[in-house]
């Protein structure tokens, strides 16, 4: 394996891109749900751990469903399965030193430019 992304990584980009979609910033997803902008900006770079509560809040401030961001996972999951360069793990697994012995770490923009091209690929067969 050449590269690494968490599953806290994914939800984070599927947060982040759907608050791009509305043209929103940080601080106003903070002011309507009470997470300050420091651990929105964690939660969608996937440096810290998302709580069920946290996704239910932020979903609701973003008007969308949660299970609308864990299908985008499941998709982002199996297009990166499929691939084989790239390994889907948990943030518990990185932290026990697994990126020494697997790679780079995936976040933000990489995982979306990676995820587009695997996507697309997968709708030309």
């Amino acid at each position: 394996m050449s590269q690494l992304v968490t599953y806290n990584a994914l939800v984070g980009y599927e947060l982040e891109k759907a608050r791009r979609l509305l043209r929103l910033e940080q601080s106003e997803v903070s002011a309507k749900t009470g997470i300050s902008q420091p651990v929105l900006s964690r939660l969608e770079k996937g440096k810290a751990s998302i709580t069920i509560d946290q996704l239910y809040v932020i979903c609701e401030a973003l008007r969308i469903k949660p299970e609308g961001i864990i299908t985008a996972v499941t998709i982002a999951v199996d297009a990166f399965t499929a691939e084989g360069n790239v390994k889907v793990t948990t943030t518990k697994r990185v932290s026990a030193n697994e990126t020494n012995t697997a790679g780079a770490m995936l976040t933000g923009a990489a995982i979306g430019s990676i995820l587009t091209l695997l996507l697309s690929r997968g709708n030309q067969d």
